[in-house]
């Protein structure tokens, strides 16, 4: 998960795909759910121009991100991107429920677990307009934002959301930095690493907006 300095923590016990419904109502069933792909459609679905353009572009430029979706394409198992206006939350971090997507988050990756821990979507948030504004503020060139907007692509989906989907299960978990952990160790930043190599992004060597252009003072 990319964060906006103290940030609160996407809570994943279920949330709603556009337009949004109280959560409960978008809960897995023990078989799988309506929204699992035929083999061979397409892995990473989103309705936002921007995003699909930035997962297009992506797609074209990292050889690591094609073979891993050519993977994923045989299973049926998808990947939603959403925007925050396309989100409720099933509870709150105070125990109300449900609750907006909290407004100062960057992004984030939710798997929506069945009850024997199968895996069949990954929900990944991405708050475009709070980024827009952020670099608006800091009045970027437009190809700092759509790189920034590709580094937090590729962060939730490749870091985050195509392992679980690829192992099928919970097991496919691939964490964020522990305490005390470099970084640079934690297998989400490695996975990110090796598509911002491929994409010419740099590396990311911090967990906090230090990687991002718009965390940059001009």
């Amino acid at each position: 998960m990319v964060r906006r300095a103290l940030c609160s923590v996407l809570v994943a016990t279920g949330v709603a795909i556009a337009p949004p419904v109280r959560a409960q109502q978008a809960q897995l069933p023990d078989q799988a759910p309506p929204s699992i792909a035929a083999p061979g459609a397409d892995p990473i679905v989103t309705d936002n121009p921007t995003l699909r353009a930035r997962l297009t572009r992506i797609a074209q430029r990292s050889p690591s991100w094609r073979k891993a979706l050519d993977a994923l394409r045989v299973t049926g198992r998808r990947v939603f991107v959403l925007t925050p206006d396309q989100v409720v939350v099933a509870e709150s971090l105070d125990g109300d429920s449900p609750a907006e997507f909290d407004p100062t988050i960057v992004a984030a990756a939710a798997p929506i677990p069945a009850p024997d821990d199968r895996v069949e979507v990954v929900l990944v948030v991405v708050n475009v307009e709070l980024i827009r504004d952020a670099h608006r503020v800091r009045r970027s060139l437009p190809v700092e934002l759509d790189a920034d907007l590709d580094r937090i692509l590729v962060h939730e989906v490749y870091g985050h959301a195509l392992p679980y989907l690829l192992a099928g299960d919970m097991s496919g978990r691939c964490a964020d930095p522990e305490p005390g952990q470099r970084p640079s160790e934690a297998c989400s930043i490695r996975r990110e690493n090796v598509v911002r190599r491929e994409l010419g992004l740099g590396r990311r060597t911090g967990y906090d907006l230090g990687g991002l252009a718009l965390a940059s003072v001009r």
